[in-house]
């Protein structure tokens, strides 16, 4: 793919050349400022587009960009502590990153999005789960017979940003038994990934 960058704006974030050519895809970085003004080129469509935002208005922003419906979309934010951050799984976005991850990270992110799956910073992860702990007298109750209790475990965990390891030893089970019940949670939520398992489960307040 190619590896042209189109940046206009960093705004303190690893810029887009050097994303471009670590990952050979092409990256975007504009800033809001940069996006009222921004053209698509349908000859040079990048792979990923990546936006700062600073508060839950600004996404509506970016999708009332017609030219962007096509295109795969991250926001960048500023902090985990951003107000609203809850809302912002609302949205169709294809990333969600936090300005002061490594770069390291911020590549093993945009290849997870360009294998087709939602990207969510990990510790951004665990702070939206502890933000839905403040919010459990508001909980929806978790559909009858939809996962096992040790599937709901398991999805609970996975909420959490941990992996197989740390849900065998919160849970005293085998890895091999908690690759078997991820799988089969992902199967029964009809959705394709972790990510995808923990959003849904947030958006319908089942953790």
């Amino acid at each position: 793919m190619s590896m042209t960058p189109t940046s206009n704006s960093t705004l303190n974030f690893i810029d887009a050349f050097t994303l471009s050519e670590k990952t050979n895809l092409n990256i975007s970085i504009l800033s809001l400022r940069d996006l009222d003004d921004f053209q698509l080129d349908s000859s040079n469509i990048p792979d990923l587009i990546m936006i700062p935002i600073y508060q839950y208005n600004d996404i509506t922003r970016i999708l009332e960009q017609e030219q962007l419906k096509d295109v795969k979309i991250a926001i960048i934010l500023p902090n985990l502590h951003m107000k609203d951050i809850i809302r912002l799984y609302e949205f169709d976005i294809d990333g969600y990153f936090v300005k002061n991850m490594s770069l390291n990270e911020i590549i093993s992110g945009i290849r997870f999005i360009n294998e087709g799956c939602i990207y969510v910073y990990p510790e951004l992860a665990k702070a939206l789960h502890d933000e839905f702990l403040t919010l459990s007298s508001t909980l929806q109750s978790r559909p009858d017979g939809l996962l096992t209790k040790r599937e709901w475990d398991v999805l609970l965990e996975i909420s959490r940003g941990n992996n197989n390891e740390i849900i065998a030893n919160n849970l005293e089970i085998s890895d091999k038994t908690v690759k078997n019940h991820v799988t089969t949670v992902l199967r029964k939520l009809n959705v394709n990934d972790r990510t995808n398992a923990m959003l849904l489960a947030y958006r319908k307040g089942w953790i």
